[in-house]
């Protein structure tokens, strides 16, 4: 058994993002466990040690775990229109019902009259607090602990039948409940239960001849219940916001979305049950030099869930309506302020979508594999082997996907559906009839590996390893088919962008549809999307060398292939924000999010590390990593493409990239391993012996990061793709400066055009941590004892920056926005017998 122990009162206080003093909450972890096992026997009733073996295996967790937000709030002149020091604001209104051309009036004092402020605006900042702390940037902190405990048990029991075959049963069994907390203090309750219980036959077919056949099942339920759902408040209704969900799960305010401050959002509801049927079988013979396998599994998931991914609502504001605007109609730098904006009700973007709540998605898997692995001398080894993997792409039980069937070149679409739904039906004008999945099956997905060993003789120092494989992604068919399930006739959908035609507010932005816009669907997939793919290669030298040494260098690579790419394709050619939707070149069509499968990327990292060996009460092993990743994917961290017709602007530089250097070590008493020392102080020797020390020091890259633009610029040449735009690179060096980086390598774009600046070309915040473990074990009696252990984690509590602004015209650009855990220490306690 064994009892861990953590709680804030040993643990250092979290890093001050804004220089004032932080809060540190009260929290505690404690983890426990018991383990109970051996042959099954009855006294003086029941024997049956030689053929029925258990082990029962409890674990629990009662933790409160921390939670800190730094933010940049809205101080309360601001909250009241008065925005004097900020990018001067332009009276939308001051055009209205005026000949064109029109100049806009700024609003004196760079003040919005009191009178001008939007009554739903007034409502919604009610749920938005005032900052706690003088400044205008990372004003408002807050400090919390959420409770998160789970029970777990695990029960094994093997059954030696005969000489030939033995029967296994596995089960487990899991409860969970806790919160989730928001920066603005809403907790959300969240709370789950799972099993997975699994039944194994070993069946010996001769001596070299051997069967291992499994049945399991598996269910997972969880369920998330937002702060708002808990109120029962329908703030929508309330505050006269019209085409939210009514559905009470849907109750609370709508998402809001600024450039320079936090933002107000809640969690969404969401309940879900997945169950897993799984039957493998695999077959070991051994023939001489070779150890053959082969085999195979199937297995079939259910997932049924509720949940509406934006029942609320979601507004944009970014300084756009209270822009200046030149002859051309395009928004001029540094004018306008998103605060502003809401305030005077006047959004850039609003989306929807909600409905068709209950889905019931249904798939199945099978595979196939052969192994041969060949000792074809005692100093060259071969292993060959091939994969074969079938995905049914994700069904909906009642039919409720929809896709969009695409004509050439995207000059139109046309909504499809799994079924027949009034005057929707599976199938398209464009490419014929759809499958129940809206997307084609990939049935040819053959893995292919081998790898070799070598030694130039068997009593060589060196040994040298090389290996290829090839893997399928199955799992990306789960994403697609949940993005299908929510889109019209079964759900209602809306996303559109403010313009002078179809100005948007609070009141109605959800349900706005410009003219002519039949076609409201927000996402769509190639029907013919085939499943992505990585080839992997490795080679590896090691070296023996003197004093217990060895020496290994590496280098790995990897091909990501087929990779998913999102681009909407119904964009507006370059022009004024204030036509955008008007000028989409799919005109009855929103500007929906299309995935393909045509990224790419090339990960080669080189390794070396050096280990000693145990001797003389002490190991260590050196390990150093150089790598590099680039891609255009959004699977690895590109989001959509600012541009649709130019992906070659998206391939940047992602994570892995950098250098990782590495020492973990162990060193144990020497005091009683043969050898006297202390031996005429007994007392002293029994407190010195039995300690092991353990630690690793770590010195890691950052991740790379990528300058963007939001704001009025965001929108660029009104093509509809907002807050996924980079900035220019000015040219200037980045690493210069006194900040984390340059803030002036980088510009916001010019008036209708993209930003030029690459992704990834900001080096991230580097890691720096040490962690240390002092352990020893008491012998109480032949077969008991205890054993203590106290680890600390960043035990020099060192400072790690986790992330920085890097959107060119915000508040926050090039300013600290987290950072990593400081020292925390724990102790654990455990009794063996």
């Amino acid at each position: 058994m064994f009892f861990t122990a953590q709680n804030s009162a040993l643990n250092a206080r979290p890093f001050s993002l804004n220089g004032q003093e932080q809060v540190k909450s009260s929290y505690a972890n404690n983890r426990y466990g018991l383990n109970i096992g051996g042959p099954v026997i009855i006294p003086k009733l029941f024997d049956a040690s030689k053929i029925l073996n258990f082990t029962i295996t409890y674990n629990g967790v009662l933790s409160r775990n921390p939670y800190n937000a730094t933010a940049t709030l809205p101080s309360a002149a601001e909250r009241s229109g008065d925005f004097s020091g900020r990018n001067p604001i332009y009276d939308p209104d001051s055009c209205k019902d005026k000949p064109a051309p029109c100049q806009l009036t700024p609003f004196s004092g760079n003040q919005i009259p009191l009178t001008r402020i939007n009554r739903i605006a007034q409502g919604l900042l009610q749920y938005i607090p005032l900052p706690i702390y003088s400044g205008l940037i990372q004003n408002y902190l807050y400090t919390t602990a959420v409770p998160a405990n789970s029970q777990n048990i695990n029960t094994r029991v093997q059954w030696t039948v005969d000489r030939t075959n033995r029967i296994s049963f596995s089960s487990n069994v899991q409860t969970r409940n806790g919160q989730n907390s928001t920066p603005f203090a809403f907790r959300d309750e969240t709370q789950g239960n799972g099993s997975n219980s699994s039944v194994g036959w070993t069946k010996n077919l001769s001596a070299r001849l051997f069967s291992n056949f499994t049945v399991g099942f598996n269910r997972n339920y969880s369920e998330t219940v937002p702060y708002f759902q808990t109120l029962g408040s329908n703030v929508a209704a309330q505050l006269g916001i019209f085409g939210a969900s009514p559905d009470p799960r849907n109750f609370g305010p709508p998402t809001l979305s600024f450039t320079n401050y936090a933002g107000l959002n809640d969690g969404s509801s969401n309940t879900s049950a997945v169950n897993t049927f799984n039957l493998s079988e695999s077959i070991t013979d051994r023939v001489g030099k070779h150890n053959f396998s082969w085999g195979g599994q199937w297995s079939k998931a259910m997932t049924n869930s509720i949940a509406d991914s934006n029942g609320r609502g979601t507004f944009v504001f970014s300084g756009l309506a209270t822009s200046n605007f030149d002859a051309n109609g395009l928004p001029v730098a540094k004018t306008g302020w998103d605060l502003a904006d809401f305030l005077l009700d006047r959004p850039q973007s609003s989306s929807i979508r909600y409905g068709a709540s209950s889905q019931y998605f249904r798939s199945q898997t099978m595979g196939f594999f052969g192994q041969d692995d060949w000792r074809i001398r005692s100093n060259l080894s071969l292993n060959l082997g091939l994969r074969y993997e079938y995905f049914t792409p994700i069904q909906e039980k009642y039919g409720h996907l929809a896709n969009l069937d695409i004509a050439p070149g995207f000059t139109a679409v046309a909504p499809v559906v799994a079924g027949a739904v009034g005057s929707y039906t599976s199938v398209g004008p464009y490419s014929g009839a759809f499958s129940s999945a809206l997307i084609n099956p990939d049935k040819n997905n053959f893995s292919p590996r081998f790898g070799v060993a070598w030694k130039p003789t068997a009593k060589s120092k060196f040994t040298l390893r090389t290996g290829y494989g090839w893997a399928y992604n199955m799992g990306v068919y789960n994403q697609l088919g949940n993005r299908l399930a929510q889109q019209p006739p079964f759900s209602t959908t809306n996303s559109v962008t403010s313009t002078a035609d179809n100005v948007l507010n609070l009141a109605t932005g959800l349900i706005a549809v410009p003219a002519g816009q039949t076609i409201t669907n927000t996402f769509a997939v190639d029907r013919y999307y085939r499943a992505a793919y990585a080839q992997t290669w490795n080679a590896i030298i090691q070296r023996e060398l003197p004093a217990g040494l060895a020496m290994e260098v590496g280098y790995n690579g990897t091909k990501g292939t087929r990779l998913d790419v999102q681009t909407i394709p119904n964009s507006s050619a370059p022009g004024s924000p204030l036509t955008a939707e008007q000028r989409r070149a799919i005109g009855n069509a929103q500007g929906f999010i299309y995935d393909s499968p045509v990224g790419n990327s090339i990960y080669h990292g080189g390794t070396a590390r050096l280990t000693r060996r145990f001797r003389n009460s002490f190991s260590w092993q050196l390990n150093y990593t150089y790598q590099k990743t680039i891609d255009n994917t959004t699977a690895l961290g590109a989001g959509v493409a600012q541009n649709y017709l130019n992906l070659a602007a998206e391939r940047g530089v992602d994570a892995p990239t950098g250098q990782v250097l590495q020492l973990q070590y162990t060193a144990q008493s020497p005091v009683g391993v043969r050898n006297a020392m202390f031996q005429k102080q007994p007392w002293l020797q029994n407190a010195l012996k039995d300690w092991q020390l353990t630690g690793t020091t770590q010195v890691q890259s950052g991740r790379p990061l990528t300058a963007t633009v939001l704001g009025n610029a965001s929108n660029v040449g009104g093509a509809g793709v907002v807050g996924t735009v980079r900035a220019d690179a000015t040219g200037l060096p980045i690493d210069t400066g006194s900040g984390y980086f340059n803030p002036a390598a980088f510009a916001v774009p010019a008036a209708g055009l993209f930003g030029n600046a690459g992704r990834g070309t900001i080096p991230g915040p580097g890691t720096f941590s040490m962690n240390l473990q002092l352990a020893r074990t008491v012998r109480l009696t032949e077969r008991k004892n205890i054993e203590f252990n106290v680890s600390a984690n960043n035990l020099l509590n060192h400072v790690n920056i986790s992330g920085f602004g890097t959107v060119v015209n915000s508040l926050n650009y090039g300013l600290a926005t987290g950072a990593g855990g400081m020292r925390t220490i724990q102790a654990t306690i455990r009794f063996r017998m």
